[in-house]
């Protein structure tokens, strides 16, 4: 059945896609974590100047914190 070499290619592909369409629905990623200068998330929270940093930057675009969107 599988004597074309197409055929022979097609199969894993197609293996390949449903595979990563089932990681997709099931969300099976995990999610990033910040780290800057060796602190973590909470850290970088708390640190003064890392948040003004930010807040320079963020200060010429429109922030949306409904839909997590900054639009510059």
């Amino acid at each position: 059945m599988l004597r074309q070499p197409g055929a022979r290619i097609l199969v894993p592909l197609l293996s390949v896609t449903a595979l990563n369409v089932a990681i997709l629905l099931v969300n099976l990623s995990f999610p990033s974590r910040a780290a800057v200068a060796n602190m973590d998330h909470q850290a970088l929270v708390a640190d003064a100047d890392f948040k003004q940093a930010v807040q320079t930057i963020i200060q010429a675009c429109i922030v949306n914190v409904g839909i997590a969107k900054v639009r510059c």
